[in-house]
Order: C-alpha cells, then sequence, then structure tokens
C-alpha cells in the first residue's frame, strides 16, 4: 500500500509522509528501524518497545557496533 512520496535530501535525510506517519502513530522524537529487504526499506516504529525486542532473532547488520562506527567514521570528509 502507498501512502507517499518523499524527496531525499542532500544530507540523506527523508520526510515520512503525514498519512504513513498517521498510520504508523509516528510523533515528533519517536525512534524507527529502517529494515533493508531487497530492494525495499521497510519502516518500522519502534514505540516504547526496547530495540531488540523490534528486532528479529538476529541482528540486521553483519558487523559489530565498533566495526560500523569505525566505518562511518572512514566516511567522514
Amino acid at each position: 500500500m502507498e501512502v507517499g512520496v518523499s524527496t531525499v535530501s542532500e544530507k540523506g535525510q527523508v520526510t515520512i509522509p503525514r498519512d504513513a506517519r498517521k498510520r504508523l502513530k509516528i510523533a515528533a522524537g519517536d525512534k524507527v528501524l529502517f529494515k533493508v529487504e531487497g530492494d525495499k526499506v521497510l519502516l518500522v516504529r519502534i514505540g516504547e518497545r526496547r530495540l531488540l525486542e523490534t528486532l528479529d532473532s538476529q541482528k540486521p547488520w553483519p558487523v559489530t557496533s565498533l566495526e560500523y562506527q569505525r566505518r562511518l567514521r572512514a566516511e567522514w570528509p
């Protein structure tokens, strides 16, 4: 079901369309999880749940948090 379109900014930011925010009951300050499935991204509202409770049985990333931080830092200008 499609509920809106958004444009990616130069910083990689997108605005969640109003209809999608209403359906998912997403408000300012809420945390969301992005899950990549093939060529699609699934947005999941975390709400009051802990992130671990929201994730599937395995973590969605193939590296440790320390390795992820190193990769991010390597991308910084």
